[in-house]
């Protein structure tokens, strides 16, 4: 069987790349700046916004005053793990790894139709979409074959049926490639087939998630109802980073998705998935700041102090991401989704060396094996007693205060905190001859003493020093230990601390009772569900989401439920309504 890697690439791959090109550009494709999925159920009928059954009036966030909090009209390019997952689930393929250019922007780049055309050509080498075709493949030129090789093919591909115009677009690859002359031996049946396959393997119909919605004369006029199809792909985009399932195209064909509690059942059943759990734990990564950044290194690439601490390798960290991952995993499916879980379970998920680090005494022996285990609960309370955290948001050689405390209020409080001034001193402070200056906490008390300073770190430092107990790696720690001149000493570490940053106000003794009042606070719980809305809905929240932001807080307070936070925002108005920005 002839591959497309052979010299007549040179005449067959251009051509298939001028007809996706044809499309009137990445945007202006057939179907991708108009109306596409609207035949059928999903195209009217949907109850009303705010209606958890779609049959009645509007549901209990009487709050709105008749706003419907829709998302703005967004395009959302596949990420390289979206496009890899889903030409996976699409040709059926658990070989199909296409490694596509990182976007820099939603607007695709030359560099980047490079890289995914290649992908495009590779994946078409598989032959797997060749299962797609309903007569034999290797037989003559079939315009009737090719015709519904189109329709089913591309329908999958673009997670939707195929308008009209799109099924005349793809007819017209399929036609120019079969009727290709001068070419020696002649184009094959399969050929004409892969070429069509190449184009819709990296047309804009794929790479991009364009949501049109529906025109209802009972919304207002910049409001339109997503498709059943389209609350399908931000369904399975969201939970599993891939296309939709069969059953998920089944119940947007059918109407099933046309309220939202059927939203909220596919919902549920989607993260009922083994798929869902790699996305908690790619949330927890990114939450904690375990990925590298263009300010903050991978947690596998934090640079330290080889000789304070020989133990220390890349392995070792990749055990704490693995703890960290599988903590929030843990609370979010086995633990009931419970946000107190998170912040104070004991629960460990390690291996031989990060049990050691733990002072685990019955635990794995192995670096590669791993085990729950119980840790002291004396000494840790949930994940930002864990050495990933710990170990990601300190220095070299030392704890940071800083660094944790500010990571606290920013991220699990949601606090905003100004940028230091441009001529702040950023050295680590270091110990000196004064006995009274030689623990980190008395050294950044001498360094951030100042009256402009404690406005920012009067709230910052406090919270930092309740996790003094922990060095730079995660370990526990009594004593501090150092050396001035060549004379070594120890230092007994204080964790207590007047908290005055949020809800958070009055003493505490330690991180294991900042991890109690973290997962207690109304401002961890508003934060956490910002959080998700920005991971569920592509952006942040704005005034019109104030009253489903109430509603969430409430439930969340009462019902402790991290899955339940994700199935409400999911299948809130937000994410089932969109509407035309303000002109």
């Amino acid at each position: 069987m002839r591959q497309f890697r052979n010299p007549r690439k040179v005449q067959l791959l251009p051509l298939a790349t001028l007809l996706l090109a044809g499309c009137s550009g990445v945007i202006g494709a057939p179907g991708i700046s108009g109306d596409n999925g609207q035949a059928g159920p999903n195209a009217g009928g949907l109850g009303a916004p705010g209606d958890p059954n779609g049959t009645g009036p509007a549901s209990n966030l009487t709050c709105t005053g008749g706003k419907i909090p829709a998302s703005p009209v967004a395009l959302h390019r596949l990420s390289p793990e979206e496009y890899a997952n889903t030409a996976r689930d699409l040709l059926v393929a658990p070989m199909a790894n296409p490694k596509l250019e990182p976007p820099t922007d939603n607007v695709i780049t030359e560099l980047e139709v490079a890289s995914l055309n290649g992908a495009a050509h590779d994946l078409v080498a598989l032959k797997a979409h060749r299962t797609f075709v309903p007569c034999d493949v290797n037989g003559p030129q079939d315009a009737a074959c090719a015709a519904k090789f189109i329709d089913k093919f591309g329908a999958m591909a673009f997670r939707r049926p195929l308008d009209a115009d799109e099924q005349t677009w793809l007819t017209g690859v399929y036609s120019k490639v079969s009727a290709l002359t001068g070419v020696t031996p002649a184009i094959t049946f399969g050929e004409s087939i892969d070429a069509v396959a190449e184009v819709i393997l990296q047309s804009p119909q794929l790479v991009y998630i364009n949501e049109v919605g529906v025109v209802d004369a009972s919304l207002p006029s910049d409001v339109r109802r997503l498709t059943g199809y389209e609350r399908a792909s931000r369904l399975s985009y969201l939970l599993w980073s891939t296309m939709p399932d069969e059953a998920l195209r089944t119940a947007a064909g059918g109407g099933a998705l046309d309220t939202p509690a059927g939203v909220r059942t596919q919902a549920d059943r989607l993260l009922s998935d083994p798929r869902a759990r790699q996305m908690v734990r790619r949330f927890a990564s990114t939450w904690l700041g375990l990925d590298a950044t263009t300010l903050h290194p991978a947690i596998e690439t934090i640079g330290k102090n080889k000789t304070k601490f020989a133990y220390d390798t890349p392995g070792l960290r990749d055990a704490m991401r693995q703890e960290t991952e599988s903590l929030y995993e843990h609370a979010f499916f086995e633990k009931n989704g419970s946000f107190k879980a998170l912040l104070t379970s004991t629960d460990a998920y390690v291996n031989g060396p990060l049990a050691t680090l733990y002072g685990v005494k019955s635990g794995p022996t192995s670096a590669d094996q791993y085990a729950w285990v119980t840790l002291d609960s004396a000494q840790r309370a949930g994940i930002f007693t864990r050495a990933g955290f710990l170990a990601s948001e300190a220095s070299a050689d030392y704890q940071s205060p800083v660094h944790r405390g500010v990571f606290i209020m920013r991220n699990t409080l949601c606090q905003n905190l100004p940028p230091p001034p441009p001529n702040v001193d950023n050295t680590p402070p270091t110990p000196n001859g004064s006995t009274q200056l030689r623990s980190v906490r008395s050294l950044l008390d001498a360094k951030t003493a100042g009256g402009s300073c404690q406005s920012c770190h009067g709230m910052i430092n406090p919270i930092g020093f309740t996790l003094e107990n922990y060095d730079a790696m995660g370990a526990w720690q009594t004593q501090e230990k150092g050396a001035v001149d060549g004379a070594p000493y120890t230092v007994d570490v204080d964790a207590k601390a007047t908290l005055k940053a949020a809800d958070l106000a009055g003493p505490v003794q330690s991180g294991v009772e900042l991890s109690s009042l973290l997962a207690n606070s109304d401002d961890a719980r508003t934060c956490v569900i910002q959080k998700w809305f920005e991971k569920a809905l592509a952006r942040t929240a704005s005034d019109d989401d104030k009253c489903l932001m109430a509603d969430l807080q409430s439930k969340l307070k009462a019902n402790d439920d991290l899955k339940g936070l994700v199935i409400a925002l999911a299948s809130s108005d937000a994410a089932l309504f969109i509407k035309e920005p303000a002109q």
